[in-house]
């Protein structure tokens, strides 16, 4: 009897949750009649067909069909498995490669005729779909109503879809905005006095000078939002979804494609304020701002402030060369740390900790022996938790269906199913909830002398490069170089103090199967973790107490060990 696993999916929240135990109850009865044995459920709770990614039952159900666990897939139609032409058909290849069949309860088994037939229906529909709710917004729109977003200021009015209201408290706040911005105050000064004041913020924690700014191709920012000044302007974006990674995009419109509704009732700003603020942004920004010439350094966008977390931007330069300052700092005045910093300082620093940390690697042999034996623990643990937890299911599900078959035979009151499947079926979603939460068993690592080398080489020619003030390092250096360091901590200091950094890196840039000979790496962005003070105190590991003894006889002195170890952090103090 061959073996048949079940595929269903529903779209949206606004359909109904049983639509997935409906699909299945129809699938096996389809199974029934063919004589095929089902062997696994797979399911995939609101999440759109439009694109593979996204979707972890179907993405279980692949890893099975590798796997050679079931000859045919069952699914009630061909567009529960998915409605965009090319995805379908790499299924049915990739299905048809394996020998597995697709049979659909509509349809039967599947050929490439009407792979190809059922693929360019389902995302005709698809598409028309999207059409149809695109003209149904516009109606919305032209009718003096909102579309959809949250503008600060504003507020849905109750039972009335799509029609807003001013909220006076947020309009007060937004009219202050406006007239301090067009009497010249910066918005980063602005965004600092609103957090002074714990003025609440649209979003987030805090006021930021982007609050305030935006972006005025796409009308985000508080500043150019024409709602203010009474006039409504939609379809300034559309969304489209990245096929190589299936996150949704957004993409400016041309103007002639804009939708322009009056809205009075909406306005905020008269008409003189909100035109002296547009005048004054255009003379301060427009085109200039875009053309403005940025720093690309070998640590962009790997600097983050240690008080805050957030990331470091350039503040000038002197003769001693650009500085940098925490972004949280500059742009809201949120964070305390105020410290200014020389970049080509921190990369010099950077570079030397990492020369002294690679000078021997025999230390980093001694971790990864003792990585590797915590990871098989880990690794086992792992095992027995999603075996229980899959058991778990099973058991419900199986629980599930002999109250629905029961039910069915009249063997069993509606009233009581009614009050019996809701707390079954909430039971099973949790444990799959935490079954996804688990994470996947890993293989253990091996670190190869031939990638430690490379790395090392890499590092001695970027401390050449970056000892040439101003010249760029070559982008195969720069790029293994942020291959292996996932972040550089700057800690806040006063004037005179020296710089306190801490890198975080990963592993897997020391074993990347280009660089060494290995086959199966664990965690592509595992690593250790440890602080190097100075160059001659290192920190490394820690839980095991064996990894404590190693290390003690290595370098001969007495260690405290921290209390990391997925991330390979290093610190190190000089003078300023």
């Amino acid at each position: 009897m061959k073996r048949a696993v079940i595929y269903a999916r529903y779209s949206t929240d606004l359909q109904n949750d049983q639509s997935v135990e409906d699909q299945i109850r129809l699938c096996k009865a389809h199974a029934e009649r063919l004589g095929l044995n089902v062997v696994g459920e797979f399911s995939d709770r609101a999440k759109s067909g439009a694109s593979m990614f996204g979707r972890p039952g179907l993405a279980k159900l692949m890893q099975k069909a590798d796997s050679d666990a079931f000859d045919v897939l069952v699914a009630e139609h061909p567009d529960r498995i998915s409605r965009d032409i090319a995805d379908l058909a790499h299924i049915h290849k990739t299905l048809r490669f394996r020998r597995i069949e697709m049979n659909c309860v509509n349809g039967g088994a599947m050929d490439t005729v009407q792979i190809g037939m059922y693929g360019v229906v389902g995302q005709m529909q698809r598409e028309e779909g999207a059409k149809k709710v695109k003209r149904g917004m516009v109606g919305v729109v032209r009718s003096g109503r909102n579309a959809g977003g949250k503008a600060y200021g504003y507020r849905p009015v109750p039972g009335r879809k799509g029609e807003l209201e001013i909220v006076e408290e947020e309009a007060a706040i937004v009219r202050r905005i406006f007239s301090l911005y067009a009497s010249g105050i910066a918005p980063r000064a602005i965004a600092a006095a609103l957090n002074d004041e714990n003025v609440p913020a649209p979003r987030g924690k805090r006021w930021n000078a982007s609050t305030l700014n935006g972006n005025g191709q796409r009308g985000n920012g508080l500043l150019v939002n024409s709602m203010y000044a009474g006039k409504l302007i939609w379809n300034r974006v559309h969304m489209v979804k990245d096929p190589s990674t299936g996150r949704r995009i957004s993409r400016i419109n041309p103007e002639t494609e804009h939708e322009e509704i009056e809205a009075p009732h909406l306005r905020i700003i008269d008409d003189a304020v909100f035109e002296a603020v547009q005048q004054r942004k255009a003379s301060r920004g427009g085109s200039h701002s875009r053309s403005t010439p940025k720093y690309k350094r070998l640590l962009s966008g790997l600097l983050r402030c240690g008080a805050c977390g957030g990331g470091m931007a350039i503040n000038g330069s002197d003769r001693s060369g650009p500085r940098i300052i925490c972004s949280t700092h500059k742009e809201s005045g949120s964070c305390t740390n105020g410290a200014r910093y020389y970049v080509e300082k921190i990369e010099q620093q950077v570079i030397d900790t990492l020369r002294a940390q690679f000078a021997d690697t025999r230390i980093i042999d001694i971790y990864v022996k003792e990585y590797e034996a915590e990871r098989r623990r880990e690794a086992a643990e792992k095992r027995r938790n999603r075996a229980t937890l899959e058991r778990q299911i099973e058991e419900t599900k199986t629980a599930i269906t002999r109250i629905v078959e029961r039910l069915a035979k009249g063997l069993i009151e509606d009233d009581d199913a009614a009050a019996i499947l809701p707390g079954l079926r909430a039971d099973r979603d949790r444990f799959q909830r935490e079954l996804e939460e688990v994470e996947p068993v890993s293989n253990v690592i091996e670190i190869q002398p031939r990638a430690v080398r490379a790395f090392k080489e890499n590092i001695e020619r970027l401390a050449e490069t970056i000892s040439k003030r101003g010249e760029t390092p070559p982008v195969e250096l720069a790029q293994a170089f942020r291959e292996m360091i996932a972040g550089v901590i700057v800690e806040p200091r006063k004037a005179g103090e020296p710089y306190r950094i801490e890198i975080k890196g990963y592993l897997s840039g020391l074993v990347s199967p280009e660089l060494s000979s290995v086959l199966m790496v664990a965690e592509a962005r595992s690593g250790l973790y440890h602080r190097l003070d100075n160059p001659e105190l290192i920190d490394l590991g820690t839980w095991q107490i064996a990894l404590v003894r190693a290390i003690n006889n290595f370098i001969k002195k007495p260690k405290q060990l921290s209390a990391n170890n997925d991330a390979l952090g290093l610190s190190k103090r000089t003078a300023d």
